[in-house]
């Protein structure tokens, strides 16, 4: 056979153009299912805490220092808070100033992706198992990632990366472990759920000791076992040891512990059950009907006790998600290692229509989150008016109103407005905010109890101290305030679909005309 010279210019030319088909069709299949993640969980931010995150922040950049004490609102003035989540207003507060709305929308894609990626990994999930499992997930955990960037979802994203070195010593490489102290330091300085992070951390330590001495009973292979264990304690302890080092210590831990059985927290909605029937409970019934299918296949295909410290978090984070419906965000996730057996249940018996099926959905998918859901979100479009009149129903013009026309007097202030006014209207001073919910001084006072019972009308505004009320139509407070303006009692100084100020009669003629 005779080779011209175009046949060994051409060799080199082929070769590389498989080897580039095969790199792109390996890494397709790799990073396509984070790409349509990323791409599926870019929301525009919701929040109505967004503002005094942002205002921390800002206070850190010009002062040098972390803001340890209350000086926004008229309630509770001087307040010393344990504030477990400084670190993530310090982003925030970058991210916006950066690149505003679109930059905290980018922000928490990224953190959500990072979710799935730690998750995917530790667990080598297949592209089928994404397939099946990254789209029911993303549309479970709309509820929670819809608000975009907040410090639940860095919880989610560490508990990702819990997994995955667990995951990893669990396959022999012990090093991994060490991982764990960076983590927690990280943890307990961005976000003050790192006790959920040790707790799910105890929990796999000692199911993951129970499964060695079940498996090696026989064997009694105990001194063995006495030294692994030794070595995780040591991890343990050095996990807690780590949460330490941060600007509050010991501090941090009695902020966090506020959260268990704190009455108050009847008052607010995520530490509340999920109401029955609604659909938010039929999502938890959904995926805790999977939950206990995909146990059910462990247990047939007699892999229980491989998967037990994995299956063991899983299990009481479904009853915890009873009571508390917040504890159902985090179940989900941490359930991916048992439900990936169901999925497995439904893949095709021929490789090629699991893929090609498997391919179908992410394109399904991403075709949707770009040409219908993105249109929608138009989060190039967000700015102050637009979260203000969506997400938050406030209305810049009767802030407007109060910035131009100082009326004398106490003033009451609605809620969820809180945020918002710190960042965008400082001279209004509010008098309560998102940060004081479990807030209680040394004599046991509560500004968030003074409120309340104002706010929901169980005492009457009328017999308060209160002269001005800044209020929105949608509380009872306000239906009982247009009833003491029909009794001539009250004055209306503003008022227009979103918001009403209130004054006293006898302060009426203060009211700048």
């Amino acid at each position: 056979m005779i080779y011209s010279k175009s046949n060994f210019q051409n060799k080199p030319k082929n070769f590389m153009n498989k080897w580039l088909k095969s790199l792109f069709k390996t890494y397709f299949f790799i990073l396509f299912p984070f790409i349509v993640v990323f791409t599926v969980s870019l929301y525009v931010p919701s929040d109505s805490d967004i503002g005094w995150h942002l205002k921390y922040g800002e206070y850190f950049f010009q002062n040098h220092r972390i803001l340890k004490e209350n000086i926004y609102t008229t309630m509770m003035p001087g307040y010393h808070w344990i504030n477990s989540s400084w670190a993530i207003d310090l982003v925030t507060y970058l991210a916006f100033s950066k690149f505003g709305f679109y930059g905290l929308s980018v922000l928490g894609a990224l953190v959500i992706t990072g979710i799935f990626y730690f998750l995917s990994r530790a667990f080598k999930l297949t592209f089928w198992e994404q397939a099946v499992l990254f789209p029911i997930i993303l549309f479970l955990e709309k509820p929670l990632f819809e608000v975009s960037f907040r410090g639940q979802l860095i919880t989610l994203l560490f508990i990702g990366i819990l997994y995955a070195i667990l995951k990893k010593f669990e396959e022999g490489k012990k090093y991994w472990l060490i991982g764990i102290i960076p983590l927690f330091i990280f943890w307990s300085n961005l976000h003050g759920q790192f006790i959920l992070g040790l707790s799910l951390l105890a929990l796999w330590i000692a199911f993951y000791l129970v499964k060695l001495y079940l498996i090696n009973i026989n064997q009694r292979k105990i001194k063995d076992l006495i030294k692994i264990a030794l070595v995780l304690m040591l991890i343990f302890v050095s996990g807690i040891a780590a949460t330490l080092i941060n600007p509050f210590g010991l501090g941090i831990y009695q902020e966090a512990l506020r959260h268990f059985g704190n009455p108050l927290q009847q008052f607010i909605i995520e530490w509340l059950p999920l109401e029955k029937w609604s659909g938010l409970w039929w999502t938890m019934i959904f995926w805790d009907t999977v939950v206990i299918f995909s146990l059910w296949q462990i247990y047939r295909r007699n892999e229980w006790l491989k998967n037990l410290p994995w299956i063991i978090p899983v299990i009481i984070l479904m009853i915890l998600s009873g009571s508390v419906r917040r504890y159902f965000w985090t179940m989900i996730l941490v359930s991916i290692p048992v439900v990936r057996y169901l999925a497995v249940l439904f893949k095709p018996k021929k490789s090629q229509i699991a893929t090609i099926i498997a391919l179908f959905i992410f394109l399904s998918v991403y075709f949707f989150a770009v040409l219908v859901k993105a249109p929608q979100e138009n989060i190039a479009g967000m700015n102050w008016d637009r979260f203000c009149y969506q997400f938050v129903r406030c209305s810049p013009k009767s802030a407007e109103y109060l910035v131009k026309n100082k009326i004398p007097g106490k003033m009451m202030t609605f809620y969820n407005w809180g945020g918002w006014l710190i960042w965008k209207y400082p001279e209004i001073k509010t008098s309560i905010d998102g940060r004081m919910h479990l807030w209680r001084d040394e004599k046991g006072y509560s500004a968030f109890m003074d409120y309340y019972p104002y706010e929901q009308n169980w005492d009457d505004i009328d017999k308060s101290d209160y002269d001005i009320v800044y209020m929105t139509p949608a509380k009872a407070i306000h239906r009982r305030l247009m009833e003491l303006v029909d009794q001539k009692k009250w004055v209306i100084a503003y008022q227009d679909n979103f918001a009403t100020v209130f004054v006293r009669k006898s302060l009426e003629s203060k009211i700048p005309h």
